[in-house]
């Protein structure tokens, strides 16, 4: 009883995570379309108050690059916790390994790891271009805790997929 009622809670800020993700993605695009279109302003205050209105006189170029750079972040991270709310609506605490279950987690860590290196990616070039440009440091999050998560995801579904494979091997031999 008290494990499903933490797994609620875990589903609810599951939840809570994902819409702050899709919010900050959808932020980020609108407010990268208005800047585009000729409103500069709109630079100075991309998201919560990250400036780029120095990188976007620099060049557009490379402001395009970090928004989509942000955009991509974002949205992967939304995609992450989308997959894990997929997980609690086809875990069964009665039966957890399932060949469902099991390839959402796969994915999970495939994700993981392609936000890292994203985020690896990103916090380079922004580093780089703050040796050409001053403007702002960007929240770009800790990549090397991603890739930490997908090789913990990783190893999970794996174990997971060995315990699937022993619950089928009991349930033919009853």
């Amino acid at each position: 009883m008290k494990t499903k009622r933490i797994f609620n809670v875990m589903n609810v800020i599951t939840w809570i995570v994902f819409i702050g993700y899709c919010i900050k993605a959808g932020s980020i695009v609108m407010v990268s379309l208005i800047s585009l279109s000729g409103n500069k302003n709109a630079t100075e205050n991309l998201y919560l108050g990250m400036n780029l209105s120095t990188l976007y006189e620099f060049s557009m170029n490379h402001f395009i690059l970090v928004t989509i750079l942000l955009i991509a972040m974002a949205s992967l991270s939304a995609y992450l916790f989308y997959l894990l709310i997929k997980v609690f609506r086809q875990l069964d605490l009665n039966q957890p390994f399932k060949a469902r279950v099991i390839q959402l987690i796969f994915r999970m860590s495939t994700v993981a790891l392609v936000i890292g290196i994203v985020g690896l990616v990103a916090n380079s070039y922004t580093h780089w271009l703050r040796t050409q440009v001053f403007f702002t440091q960007l929240d770009i999050g800790n990549t090397s805790a991603y890739f930490f998560m997908a090789g913990v995801v990783f190893i999970i579904a794996t174990l997971f997929k060995r315990a699937m494979d022993i619950q089928q091997e009991n349930e033919l031999t009853i």
